[in-house]
């Protein structure tokens, strides 16, 4: 069996303490690089498929 992850856009706009993390995190390495940085969050959908 062989399994293959698709991805999509994470719905977060209903998760405020998520955003406020992800938006932490991105000054925190845009801090650490020098360069402006973006995170961008995908969720994961395992397609199962027989080969």
């Amino acid at each position: 069996m062989m399994m293959d992850r698709h991805f999509r856009v994470a719905k977060l706009e209903n998760l405020p303490d998520a955003l406020d993390a992800i938006k932490q995190l991105e000054e925190q390495l845009s801090d650490q690089s020098g360069e402006d940085i973006a995170l961008v969050a995908f969720a994961s959908e395992e397609d199962h498929a027989l080969e």
